[in-house]
């Protein structure tokens, strides 16, 4: 009798295949259930290398962003701020161009009034700071860069304020005599104009005559001065002597005098009989010209020389008289921390938007540093502080020629033309705007370069929910087949066959 046996059937292979179904029937259901293709990087095998690389660069543009997002806030402050800043330069502007300053007392008062209130407001715009971190300070970020407007007019202590060195200044530059430190001499048929041996004061920078019976010798010497002298041959009415001066701020001004055979007014000088006569004449007209400059545009210029000095680009190093008496000062000296107020404590950079970097990309870096002594802000400041601390009394007859002369140096200074100088208001706008740009422009490359390599990450790692169920459903039937058959083979005997 031939003996049938279950080795005829490989009921252990069809056990293990029934396994191995059974295993990939519960990792697919797993898959299902969570979407992802493996719970662990072992599960990926080989594409474990890639995932851990796409998860890499991902999250350095997830910093990047992060860098952004912070970087775009600080410069959408610092938009903000410097737009009102042009703002109160505009505003100053158009008041030095309004015309009219010069006959209206309300004019007078209201002026310096609306300076001091314009450099308060520039000045705690410069203390801006967002979360704590100041923005005008370049990389000194923790502290006000700026002192607070009263400090820096009034002085603390012993440390003297602008309002003290302005007025130093102002008394250095008239010199006893209200001349300007300027001396007029006339000895027999020449007057000689000459400097006094200091800084401060009007400098002479030339002299020229319509006149062929006048000559003059232009400015030489050290300490310089210049000679007009009358010849036998007297000018007639209608010549003129032109008397050209530098201000302590740089500017010019002249002294024309004009001969006159009648009664001399404001400036002329009257023909005398003789040579040694018309030249006292034309000393006596000179030097009350002198004194009208001097009392007028000189003291203007003197107040824009003195804020020159106090507000500086390097906050560091202010200028100020050497010391009282100031009819004999002989110089400026460096302020110190002890009796000199120092405006500005920020970073002093030659590159201010480096002082401030972010990296916002692979090999990509933007600059956004600015620094409240940069020449746009100390340009402003010096205008608006010179113009607060002058008074123009109606009392005082110099008070009209000195205001036009003040809002004239204003106009001047606060001219579009100076948009073009490095550090202006208008070169700080454009290079913020520039970064603000870049950043917005690396953001959506990193925006579309991260979706990109989100569809890369999504095939390695996620289950495709409708390939997933189809192949677990044909898988299901699969089993199910295999049950049965296997169940069939395990009751395979004789003793069941002859049934």
């Amino acid at each position: 009798m031939t003996s049938i046996g279950k080795t005829m059937f490989p009921l252990s292979n069809g056990i293990a295949n029934i396994t191995a179904m059974k295993g990939r029937y519960d990792k697919l259901q797993t898959q299902l259930s969570s979407g992802e293709k493996a719970s662990t990087l072992a599960e990926m095998g080989s594409d474990r290398y890639f995932d851990l690389a796409l998860r890499q660069r991902m999250a350095r543009m997830d910093g990047y962003q992060q860098s952004i997002s912070t970087v775009n806030l600080r410069l959408e402050v610092l938009d903000s701020v410097m737009s009102r800043i042009d703002t109160i330069e505009s505003d100053a502007r158009a008041a030095a161009l309004s015309g009219g300053g010069g006959t209206s007392g309300i004019n007078f008062q209201t002026a310096p009034t609306l300076a001091g209130s314009r450099l308060d407001e520039l000045l705690t715009l410069l203390n801006t700071d967002v979360a704590g971190r100041y923005m005008f300070g370049g990389n000194k970020t923790d502290s006000k860069p700026v002192a607070t407007t009263s400090d820096i007019m009034n002085g603390v202590g012993a440390r003297a304020g602008f309002k003290q060195v302005a007025a130093e200044r102002k008394l250095a530059d008239l010199g006893t005599s209200h001349l300007g430190r300027l001396g007029v001499i006339a000895a027999t048929d020449t007057v000689t104009l000459s400097e006094e041996n200091t800084v401060f004061g009007m400098k002479l920078s030339g002299v020229s005559t319509t006149s062929a019976n006048i000559a003059v010798t232009p400015p030489t010497g050290s300490p310089q001065s210049l000679t007009v002298q009358f010849g036998a041959t007297l000018p007639t009415a209608g010549d003129k002597v032109q008397v050209n001066l530098t201000m302590p701020d740089g500017t010019q001004e002249q002294v024309i005098l004009v001969a006159t055979a009648g009664t001399p007014g404001a400036g002329e000088f009257q023909i005398g009989a003789d040579a040694d006569t018309t030249a006292a004449n034309f000393q006596a007209a000179l030097t009350n010209s002198l004194q009208d400059v001097a009392e007028t545009g000189m003291v203007s210029a003197s107040a824009f020389a003195a804020a020159e000095n106090f507000f500086n680009g390097q906050g560091d190093a202010v200028l100020r008289v050497d010391g009282p008496p100031y009819d004999t000062a002989t110089g400026t000296i460096a302020g110190t921390t002890a009796n000199t107020m120092f405006w500005y404590t920020g970073e002093d950079s030659a590159d201010p938007r480096n002082t401030v970097t972010a990296r916002v990309g692979e090999g990509t870096t933007v600059g956004y540093g600015v620094q409240a002594n940069e020449l746009g802000f100390t340009n402003l400041i010096q205008t608006l502080a010179a113009i607060a601390v002058q008074d123009f009394p109606d009392s005082d007859p110099t008070s009209e020629a000195r205001y036009t002369s003040m809002m004239e140096r204003n106009a001047t200074r606060l001219a579009d033309t100076k948009d073009n100088n490095p550090g202006s208001l208008a070169a700080i706008t454009v290079e913020l705007g520039l970064a603000q740009s870049t950043t917005g422009a690396i953001s959506e490359r990193h925006t579309t370069h991260s979706a990109q390599l989100n569809n890369m990450l999504q095939d390695i790692e996620e289950a495709p929910t409708e390939q997933t169920a189809m192949e677990i459903l044909a898988l299901k039937t699969r089993l199910e087949a295999s049950y049965q058959t296997t169940a069939l083979l395990s009751q395979l005997s004789l003793v069941n066959y002859i049934r």
